[in-house]
């Protein structure tokens, strides 16, 4: 694709006294709130050599397609098959919203982030359920399990605020619940040893100790829940976390 130019801006367009007062800082996020034009709360993250800027509701570019809120929008009230292309305009927009929500996540807005999270999980869903042949689903399951882990780590933050600890915990085995449910090629490459899974089961562990009861005992009263629920793939992976630790 030909890069597109456009007419030689001014001097006000010239951002350099903004990251002037904005030091980057290598290796260090850097995400804020910035009340902009007409009072406008927007959300701006430090690069190198620029920033990123997002609105805080509908797209994160401010953009309208079809004049909706999202290609998710348009697409996901017809019925017919979504095209290579159309796809591409999804993927593309996942990735936006993606963006956004883990800056939420550095943010602590942990609500936003649900919000965008699900949003992106209904997006894949629309292209598992829709996508014409030859679209490549496997991308699109990447980015899912990215989204799984990013809403898991927002949800069980979430619950950590408000000193839920069991909350945490069982927002914590349903990310990893989500996490094994794949299909397709992708459902080879999946495992429980996943980077993924790993942070998850490490996230718990640290809360784990926090609980009056034993992990055996904590383990032992989720599986029976899953079972009662008839979650079955949560009680599954409950019942490997007990004979990982002997029991």
């Amino acid at each position: 694709m030909s890069p597109v130019t456009r007419p030689q801006g001014n001097s006000d367009d010239d951002i350099s006294q903004i990251l002037g007062r904005w030091e980057f800082l290598p290796g260090q996020p850097q995400v804020r709130f910035v009340d902009g034009i007409g009072d406008v709360r927007r959300i701006q993250i430090r690069l190198e050599a620029g920033i990123l800027q997002f609105e805080i509701v509908g797209r994160p570019d401010g953009r309208c397609p079809e004049g909706v809120e999202s290609f998710l929008h348009w697409w996901g009230e017809r019925p017919e098959k979504i095209s290579h292309a159309q796809c591409e305009a999804l993927r593309e927009e996942v990735y936006l919203y993606h963006q956004r929500a883990a800056a939420f996540l550095m943010l602590e807005d942990f609500a936003a982030v649900l919000r965008d999270c699900d949003r992106n999980l209904d997006a894949i869903h629309l292209v598992r359920r829709q996508a014409m042949r030859g679209v490549d689903l496997d991308s699109f399951e990447a980015v899912r399990v990215a989204t799984v882990l990013l809403r898991t780590r927002a949800d069980a933050s979430m619950c950590i605020r408000m000193r839920d600890t069991q909350g945490a915990l069982a927002a914590i085995d349903r990310g990893l619940a989500n996490l094994h449910a794949v299909t397709g090629a992708s459902a080879r490459t999946m495992n429980g040893d996943s980077s993924e899974a790993s942070f998850l089961r490490a996230m718990r562990d640290a809360l784990v100790p926090k609980l009056p009861s034993s992990q055996r005992v904590d383990l032992e009263l989720r599986l029976q829940h899953a079972i009662r629920t008839e979650n079955y793939e949560l009680a599954a992976i409950l019942r490997n976390e007990l004979r990982q630790i002997g029991y």
